[in-house]
């Protein structure tokens, strides 16, 4: 049965994408930068995070949801690489092409979706985001939410 919600967000909290990705001078993500860097090959060298351990154990629970929310576009390359390198988690969440949404609003929307659903929507929910925009973008969904810091989030 299961009792609470872990919400991961992937790149710099599960997994460091930090050899391909960089910031703007406004502090912003350099996604021209992001988009060519996004080869099989340079996905193949991002290496998994701390956290990895434990979200691998909540996957492993029936007692918690896990929930993979991530701003990037799914893709294939990237959804081979969670499943044979993190696991695949019981949902993921990951970009329709031409979806513009800034980030906060893209992942308040997606899981809103799922809280909304009535077998989950009075457990308690944990998030690990390593941007503070995003959290603040869906601080009220959160029984508590977790800031983790890395080299891939903003920094204005």
């Amino acid at each position: 049965m299961i009792k609470k919600i872990h919400v991961y967000d992937l790149d710099g909290v599960l997994v460091d994408t930090s050899h391909r990705y960089r910031n703007l001078s406004n502090g912003s993500i350099d996604l021209n930068y992001w988009l060519a860097n996004h080869t099989r090959e340079n996905i193949q060298r991002d290496r998994l995070l701390p956290l990895a351990s434990q979200y691998q154990r909540d996957c492993e629970s029936r007692e918690i949801y896990t929930v993979i929310c991530t701003a990037r576009v799914r893709h294939d390359w990237d959804v081979e690489y969670i499943a044979s390198e993190l696991g695949l988690p019981n949902k993921l969440i990951m970009r329709t092409p031409n979806d513009m949404t800034p980030d906060g609003a893209y992942k308040l929307r997606e899981l809103q979706r799922i809280f909304n659903l009535r077998q989950f929507a009075k457990l308690p929910r944990y998030y690990w985001e390593d941007n503070i925009r995003n959290i603040r973008a869906t601080f009220n969904l959160w029984t508590c939410a977790y800031l983790i810091k890395s080299n891939n989030a903003e920094t204005a």
